[in-house]
C-alpha cells in the first residue's frame, strides 16, 4: 500500500461506527486516529445545529454539517503527516459523501456504509443514551438506505463489532 489509508464510516445512528473504529484501531493497526464529526461539529455551540431539516435553520445547520467534514478532513491530513491511518465516522449523505471525496482527493480514501436493520437499529438506539429521537433516526436511516456514494456496503445486523473491525481490517489492507 503506497500511501496510508482513511475510511470513512458511514451508517445511521446506532449502527456502531464508533466502535468499529475504535476496535480497529486498537486491534488492528499500528498507528490510527480516530475522528468522530460529530465531536468536532459540537465544537460551535451557539447555535448548535443537527443536520436534518428544521425549518428555517436548515440551511445553517447543512452549513455547519459542511465545516464538520472540512474540519475532519483537514484532521485527517495532519494525521496522515504523521504517518497515522484515520477513520472517520460520520453520518453522509450523497452530497456530503463527494464533498470528503473531492477534499480528500489525493488520499486512500474509502467510504464504506454500515447498515444494519432498522429493527436492529432501533434496538441498539434505545439500548443506549441518544440524543436523536425515534422520528429522527428513522429520517437518517432511510437517507443511510438511499446512499449510492460509498465503496463497501456491511450488514453489520447479527454480526459482532470485532468481526466487522477484522473485516475492515482485510478491506482496508486488501493487496
Amino acid at each position: 500500500m503506497d500511501k496510508l489509508p482513511i475510511t470513512l464510516l458511514t451508517g445511521p445512528a446506532a449502527c456502531g461506527k464508533n466502535t468499529i473504529a475504535h476496535i480497529y484501531a486498537t486491534r488492528y493497526s499500528p498507528r490510527c486516529a480516530v475522528i468522530d464529526t460529530d465531536v468536532l461539529r459540537w465544537m460551535l455551540r451557539n447555535p448548535h445545529l443537527a443536520p436534518w431539516p428544521n425549518d428555517s435553520t436548515d440551511a445553517l445547520a447543512q452549513g455547519q454539517h459542511r465545516l464538520g467534514i472540512k474540519h475532519a478532513c483537514m484532521l485527517a491530513k495532519s494525521f496522515l503527516a504523521e504517518h497515522c491511518e484515520v477513520i472517520i465516522c460520520d453520518v453522509v449523505g450523497d452530497r456530503h459523501a463527494q464533498r470528503y471525496r473531492d477534499l480528500l482527493l489525493d488520499n486512500d480514501l474509502r467510504i464504506v456504509l454500515l447498515l444494519p436493520t432498522w429493527e436492529e437499529t432501533l434496538a441498539r438506539l434505545q439500548a443506549r443514551p441518544s440524543s436523536v429521537t425515534n422520528a429522527e433516526a428513522r429520517l437518517l436511516y432511510d437517507q443511510q438506505s438511499h446512499l449510492t456514494n460509498y465503496d463497501v456496503k456491511m450488514d453489520n445486523t447479527h454480526q459482532p463489532a470485532e468481526s466487522i473491525a477484522a473485516r475492515l481490517h482485510d478491506l482496508i489492507h486488501q493487496a
